[in-house]
């Protein structure tokens, strides 16, 4: 199977930032064009809903242009000409794999766990969820500290 689009799903963690490094490099050596992908999972940051009364389109707003920057900085950090980005809302276990169909993409790229730093087993639940319900191959990579 050709490897085209390569879907680089980050998040800020020390693993996702492992994930955009090896995920751009296999890019590169496969000449495949690149979608790094944030998405602002809004549920994640609440715990109940009383606090999640309180975030409101403004609050959402900043969390997307802080997505959006962190795509800048990957971008900078790890220049490729077949990249482009993208900054969405959503819950990000299903966000991941409906942009990867949406985009068309070959392959997902992402790290074991994201910031919460849980761990289920040996992923977290976001990634595992992407492994599970994938109709693509997903790399999965772990951080050069674990």
């Amino acid at each position: 199977m050709a490897y085209s689009n390569i879907l680089i799903a980050v998040d800020g963690s020390k693993c996702s930032m492992s994930a955009v490094e090896k995920g751009v490099e296999l890019a590169r050596d496969l000449s495949a064009n690149v979608i790094l992908l944030s998405v602002v999972d809004m549920t994640s940051m609440v715990d109940n809903a009383a606090v999640g009364a309180i975030i409101d389109k403004d609050m959402e707003t900043v969390f997307e242009d802080e997505a959006d920057k962190l795509l800048d900085v990957l971008m900078k950090k790890y220049p490729y000409e077949k990249t482009r980005k993208i900054a969405e809302e959503g819950i990000a276990k299903e966000a991941i794999n409906s942009i990867a169909e949406e985009e068309k993409a070959d392959m997902i790229v992402m790290g074991t766990h994201g910031r919460t730093g849980l761990m289920h087993l040996f992923m977290g639940s976001v990634a595992e969820y992407v492994v599970r319900h994938s109709k693509i191959p997903v790399m999965v990579v772990t951080s050069a500290e674990e």
